[in-house]
């Protein structure tokens, strides 16, 4: 999700903006998985048991944010075994779909609702509530505009 903002409408503040986009992703992740996942003090992302399932990099000129936020929904996350993901070598890299895998296989039955969604659902899933959440946290109404039609 990358959103562009002017911060001059919201709050002037780029720790504000962090936390806020920290913030979206710890929503989602609860209201559409039950999956409870928290901050770490000193590092941006959103944890779940010390794993990292979303990192933030943001870049903003003027006020105006660019860049934003990547969850790990249905990555494969194996290439991350080869380096130090962010920098931080005491810590993994997780998923939404390994969690829910894991979480699964620990109780012996699929998570609610969620047994038998295949990655496209999962990625459906989750984009409707990255959008959901991010209107609620940053009080904004998003209106989407259907595409022109072209007519050869």
């Amino acid at each position: 999700m990358y959103p562009i903002i002017n911060l001059r409408y919201h709050k002037m503040d780029l720790h504000w903006y962090l936390r806020s986009l920290e913030e979206v992703i710890i929503r989602v992740l609860s209201s559409s998985f039950s999956i409870e996942a928290s901050r770490i003090d000193g590092l941006t992302g959103v944890w779940v048991g010390g794993r990292k399932l979303a990192a933030i990099g943001i870049r903003v000129s003027h006020w105006v944010t660019y860049h934003g936020l990547a969850l790990n929904v249905t990555t494969d996350l194996s290439p991350f075994q080869q380096i130090v993901p962010c920098g931080i070598r005491d810590h993994q890299v997780g998923s939404i779909k390994g969690l829910l895998r894991e979480h699964s296989h620990s109780n012996g039955r699929g998570t609610e609702n969620h047994q038998d969604i295949d990655d496209v659902q999962l990625i459906d899933i989750t984009h409707k509530s990255l959008v959901k959440e991010f209107c609620e946290v940053f009080q904004v109404d998003l209106q989407c505009k259907p595409s022109p039609v072209l007519i050869s």
